[in-house]
């Protein structure tokens, strides 16, 4: 984790919410710049935007960058109680300038293929102006990449991109502008339904953007439930073949309360008191370090 003063950070910069839950403003360099403050939270490391009553609008300032290209990355996932309905474009993550002009504009679109939902990219406007071409499914994680050329004025976006040469669309190019901060945007919408973002990096170049090898390599693994449920937590590998999961689990003083080695994705934390731990997952070459909440 980066640690943040206020107006002091340059590019490149890594944002993992690594904060306690609640509010997201108040840690590190967020500020409120709309809304009600305080209602933009923190839930086990990641940030929930929702598209309903909250109403908090909060961004993370840095150095500006004089001209040329810049670049967020995130991941994020989308839940709803029912179908996007037509229309219902909610930007939900954007850069913005030294007032209030939103630039490269992530959107939560409905689906044009029987799918749950899809995303757009606006330069500038409220509603997307380029709609990504595949639906995508509630509760799955994507990883969008946006790049805003502010002598264009120009967005581009990718998702699930290794390279900047992978499918894309861009917005259209209008009023280019000066770039201070990323921000996050908590709306009404028809549907309101709910966005999880996490993995925040800020950069001049894609390759800033996209996840580092050990980020990589934590999205191997998945573990679910988190917090846990009934005193079992799930831990599954993209690739079993590989062999048996080494998990070590820590408390926060450090101390070692778990030390095994997995055969099954059933990993039994139910004589651990509620609390945050820190889980070491290790499979053949591939090592990840996440947080595990014990309710």
């Amino acid at each position: 984790m980066i640690s943040f003063s206020f107006g002091q950070d340059a590019l490149p910069i890594a944002e993992d919410f690594g904060y306690a839950d609640g509010s997201l403003v108040g840690n590190g360099n967020w500020a409120n710049h709309s809304g009600t403050a305080g209602d933009l939270l923190v839930a086990s490391g990641a940030v929930v935007v929702q598209h309903g009553t909250p109403s908090e609008d909060a961004n993370l300032p840095f150095v500006p960058v004089i001209g040329g290209d810049l670049y967020y990355g995130i991941d994020f996932s989308v839940t709803a109680s029912g179908a996007i309905t037509t229309g219902d474009e909610e930007y939900f993550a954007h850069f913005k300038d030294s007032g209030f002009g939103f630039r490269g504009r992530l959107d939560v679109v409905e689906g044009g293929g029987g799918g749950d939902y899809t995303v757009g990219i606006s330069s500038s406007t409220s509603t997307a102006q380029a709609i990504w071409g595949t639906d995508l499914t509630f509760g799955v994680t994507y990883r969008a990449i946006v790049r805003y050329n502010q002598d264009t004025g120009t967005a581009q976006l990718w998702i699930d991109a290794a390279s900047s040469g992978d499918t894309s669309i861009s917005g259209t190019a209008d009023g280019a502008t000066a770039i201070e901060s990323f921000a996050l945007r908590q709306s009404d919408s028809n549907e309101n339904e709910t966005v999880t973002v996490d993995n925040l990096r800020l950069a001049t170049t894609f390759s800033g953007a996209t996840l580092s090898t050990n980020d990589f390599n934590t999205k191997k693994f998945s573990v679910y439930p988190n917090p846990t449920v009934n005193g079992v937590v799930n831990i599954v590998s993209s690739n079993s073949s590989v062999g048996n999961l080494n998990i070590a689990v820590y408390d926060v003083l450090g101390k070692l309360v778990i030390n095994t080695k997995m055969n099954s994705s059933i990993l039994d934390v139910s004589h651990l008191t509620p609390g945050v731990y820190v889980m070491n997952i290790t499979q053949g070459n591939a090592r990840a370090t996440k947080k595990l909440v014990v309710k």
